[in-house]
């Protein structure tokens, strides 16, 4: 194997699983020795920014833990946990290690990738992008160029950007989730697209609702990478998400068990149930 990294997925990404695997299946095909490192355990402490001591703590113990690994590279895939190591980690702890975005090293490598990209994908999409982030990667440019080098596809050349660098920012914004969802579901008619897809995981979660309750398509771009190569997980959010109220079914009873029934219904039923804001309330759902 070539060069040495860590593959640092985070913690909100745990609920697409396919996502994780198929990264780290595509790094290695890249001839890249890639260990993966999420989590709790590694997390960047984003979400305890009001609490100085735990955020404080969180980032010695993952910078540590980092440092101790001993790898050329950390990659992230997260874009807060990227921003926070830049902004904040790495300010308070010295980082033994260089940091990258994964969409730069896919981009880095993109001739090689370009290789494995052998199964075509006949869709013609839009990809959901952000105005943010982009002072640091330039994901709105080099994702496209990406998805380009996928036989079949077609990337529609659009300006639309949303606001923040990704839809969780949104929702502490009243009425700005149901805009960015109208645009990008208008755009999608005007451009006569097949698909939506997103760049950051997070966006997916709130726009792979568009499948069961609009009829579009909604994809991240990980997902039709690994399509093309044939890489074969399954996207079981999404099965998830468009089962809707028969949601446990698909999860299946020992699952449901290790996070509990209580859990299930109060914190996770709720969010694959719902509809992604902003929708015309005629829109026809699939199967109705």
């Amino acid at each position: 194997m070539g060069e040495r990294i860590t593959f640092w997925y985070g913690c909100n990404v745990l609920r697409h699983g396919d996502i994780i695997h198929s990264c780290l299946d595509i790094l290695r095909l890249l001839g890249i020795d890639a260990r993966a490192a999420g989590g709790p355990d590694y997390c960047c402490g984003t979400g305890k920014d009001a609490n100085q001591t735990a955020a404080d703590g969180m980032a010695r113990r993952t910078v540590t833990k980092f440092n101790a690994l001993q790898r050329d590279r950390v990659v992230a895939w997260c874009p807060s946990c990227h921003a926070h190591m830049i902004e904040f980690m790495g300010q308070a702890y010295q980082p033994g290690f260089s940091l990258t975005y994964l969409v730069d090293v896919l981009h880095e490598r993109r001739a090689a990738l370009s290789a494995l990209l052998k199964h075509p994908v006949s869709m013609r999409v839009l990809v959901h992008k952000h105005v943010g982030f982009n002072d640091k990667v330039e994901v709105n440019a080099r994702v496209p160029e990406l998805l380009r080098l996928i036989p079949g596809l077609e990337v529609i050349d659009d300006a639309y950007a949303a606001p923040g660098y990704m839809c969780s920012l949104l929702t502490a914004v009243p009425g700005s989730m149901e805009d960015m969802v109208r645009e990008t579901v208008q755009r999608v008619a005007a451009h006569r697209a097949d698909a939506v897809v997103t760049i950051f995981h997070q966006c997916y979660r709130e726009l792979c609702g568009l499948e069961a309750h609009a009829q579009i398509q909604a994809f991240n771009y990980i997902h039709l990478l690994a399509r093309s190569i044939g890489l074969e997980y399954v996207d079981e959010y999404k099965q998830w998400k468009k089962a809707g109220p028969n949601a446990a079914a698909l999860i299946g009873e020992k699952r449901l068990a290790q996070v509990g029934v209580q859990f299930f219904e109060r914190a996770i039923l709720p969010e694959l149930m719902k509809r992604p804001p902003g929708l015309d309330p005629q829109s026809p759902e699939r199967g109705k």
